[in-house]
């Protein structure tokens, strides 16, 4: 087949791709759901039996495995059947797991984030075996169930030993070729509360903010409360939305969390351990790139390339069982030590009382943009879009950072809304089928050569 007819079978499946995908968004599967994450791998399982493919499960459930083609080098096609919680589905137009077509906008929570990209994929991975030629590298699909929250599907499946890619992509990111990725960084500060009541006034005795560790929160409320005698005689609720969007980014949200704390301050509040707290998370955070702990990345290249800087963002805020938990996640750029960073939350934590648990890190991705597979990548994208390739940093934390010789690889192109984790998720048609075509004609051009990538 020439690229032309390779991309012209993306095109001509856009029916059944949307087909397949609107099933797949049917399914609920939020990551802690899971029943119904099982469930959309199951249904991804499927789908790629009937076009043909190899599948099986694996790890108890938590890893799909959907493979074509033989040969000594497998290219390594990453992505996840969970999604984040809709949230507030006041805040959604349509259902959010009720896929609508509008305007040219494919609308559901998932179709960018990453059931979208799987279905191209996998139509991708068909359109080769549609082809019927030989086949010289093994195309190894892997989803996982747990990319949103925990990554022990991921965690799993390396200690089992099953072999993994010698190289591939993650389409859960952006365009163009993503060789650098920032590291990954989440902890809890934990902070013992007691009746702190010390005379009459307003005091605050709750807060809630965030729903997911990768997100900043977009609603936050406190409860204040009077107290006379040392009794509580009366009662308020404070509300603040803010624009809640992926943590990998903060600066491009509004932290209702510290909202809150400039609203408290409008109040005639009496100071406790809870509103000290509060502030805490504004006055350390609000920055976003750490100047106020010590932490500002002073240059954003490391070795002539754009690595950006450390950015943090205070994602929850939950009371309970008398105890504070504020959950911070870092997104620290490539060379930054992740000890450092888990030093520096420590110590704030301890300076008020409390400590540092819960410390999770990812690592930062390198991988040389001399490598074969990556011009032959480079080469599909520039065909298939019509766009220059560049090589780039990826803000959020994908798989690429499981496995070796991994790259976060789209679906987002520049100029697109990334709409990841928000509200009205969607994904345009032309971004959907575009990326398609360029997966298609990179797999074509890699796994039907006899070359070898490696």
């Amino acid at each position: 087949m020439t690229n032309e007819e390779i991309m012209d079978y993306i095109e001509q499946k856009k029916e059944d791709i949307l087909r397949d995908l609107k099933g797949f968004i049917a399914i609920p599967s939020v990551s802690d759901n899971k029943v119904e994450v099982e469930k959309a791998l199951i249904y991804a399982m499927e789908l790629g039996e009937k076009l043909g493919f190899k599948s099986e499960m694996v790890c108890d459930n938590q890893i799909g495995l959907i493979e074509v083609g033989n040969g000594d080098e497998t290219v390594g096609i990453l992505a996840h059947v969970d999604v984040v919680p809709p949230g507030n589905l006041d805040n959604w137009d349509i259902p959010p797991f009720e896929m609508e077509v509008k305007s040219g906008n494919i609308y559901g929570r998932g179709t960018m984030d990453d059931k979208g990209p799987i279905i191209v994929c996998l139509y991708a991975m068909k359109a080769l075996l549609e082809s019927g030629e030989l086949m010289h590298k093994k195309i190894q699909m892997i989803l996982g169930t747990q990319e949103e929250v925990s990554w022990t599907d991921m965690k799993a499946y390396k200690e089992s030993g099953y072999t993994l890619p010698d190289y591939g992509f993650t389409p859960d990111g952006e365009f163009p070729l993503c060789n650098i990725e920032k590291g990954i960084l989440d902890a809890d500060m934990i902070f013992d509360l007691k009746e702190d009541i010390e005379g009459d006034g307003w005091y605050i005795t709750d807060i809630d903010a965030g729903i997911m560790s990768n997100a900043i929160p977009g609603e936050a409320k406190v409860i204040i409360e009077y107290y006379k005698d040392g009794k509580a005689i009366d009662y308020r609720e404070v509300y603040t939305k803010g624009k809640a969007v992926h943590s990998s980014q903060p600066e491009n949200g509004i932290n209702a969390l510290f909202l809150l704390a400039d609203e408290i301050e409008k109040i005639n509040y009496m100071e406790n351990k809870l509103s000290k707290l509060l502030f805490m998370t504004r006055n350390n955070f609000s920055s976003f790139f750490g100047e106020e702990i010590g932490l500002y990345s002073t240059s954003e290249e490391y070795n002539g390339e754009f690595v950006h800087r450390n950015a943090f963002s205070v994602n929850m805020f939950k009371v309970e069982n008398k105890k504070a938990k504020i959950h911070i996640n870092c997104r620290f750029a490539y060379g930054t030590e992740p000890d450092e960073i888990e030093d520096t939350l420590a110590d704030i934590a301890s300076n008020y009382s409390g400590r540092l648990i819960n410390v999770e890190s990812l690592p930062a991705v390198y991988v040389s943009k001399n490598r074969p597979f990556m011009k032959e990548f480079a080469e599909a994208y520039e065909v298939a879009s019509g766009r220059r390739n560049e090589f780039v940093l990826a803000y959020g934390g994908s798989y690429a950072k499981a496995m070796p010789n991994i790259v976060s690889w789209g679906p987002i192109f520049p100029g697109d809304e990334d709409k990841c984790h928000e509200d009205n998720e969607y994904i345009s048609e032309d971004t959907l089928f575009t990326s398609g075509k360029v997966f298609a004609l990179a797999l074509y051009k890699v796994v039907m050569s006899e070359k070898h990538f490696k």
